[in-house]
């Protein structure tokens, strides 16, 4: 009896040893956002406003890129819709798809209707060195589909009298990777 009592103790500690291998390792603050690169490396994000910058870093907290988001005048940045090492370009340069804003205020005064579209998106694609690859106003969504092996860039856009009407969207074809 003692030697069953002595293996369970045994076991019942070794299980909990397994168990016990979580190692905090630091904290990510709330405005950060986590991507997967394509070659499965898990990086996060921030946008830094002022410097019109986003940094990635590794998930040791090193910084691994910044990279200049160009906005013209009177936009401002809404969102980063996605990063890219390859699925855009098959380079090893970053891609990064992001949506700027700007308020139409002459459309507000003109005709002050909510479905009246005075707010406008325009799509952008850049790359690390800050080239722009593609711009898209009045676009705001993006979707990637792929199938028979290639890969398309849908692009939603918004007709330019409202949100309602005259929608549209644009296909590009993807180049293979390498």
């Amino acid at each position: 009896m003692k030697t069953i009592m002595l293996f369970l103790s045994l076991t019942l500690l070794i299980s909990f040893q397994s168990y016990s291998q979580l190692e905090f390792e630091g904290v990510i603050k709330s405005e950060f956002k986590t991507i997967q690169l394509e070659n499965g490396e898990i990086k996060f994000y921030n946008f830094d406003t002022k410097a019109q910058t986003i940094i990635i870093y590794n998930l040791d907290n090193t910084r691994w890129k910044s990279i200049h988001i160009p906005i013209e005048n009177n936009h401002f940045f809404e969102e980063i819709k996605m990063i890219s090492q390859n699925t855009i370009h098959p380079d090893e340069e970053i891609e990064i798809v992001y949506t700027c804003l700007t308020y139409n205020y002459n459309a507000i005064e003109e005709n002050p209707e909510p479905e009246h579209n005075a707010v406008q998106f325009t799509l952008n694609i850049i790359n690390e060195r800050g080239q722009k690859l593609l711009s898209v106003p009045n676009s705001h969504e993006i979707k990637l589909t792929s199938a028979n092996g290639k890969t398309k860039l849908l692009i939603f856009k918004n007709g330019i009298k409202s949100f309602r009407d005259d929608n549209e969207i644009l296909v590009y074809a993807l180049p293979n990777k390498k």
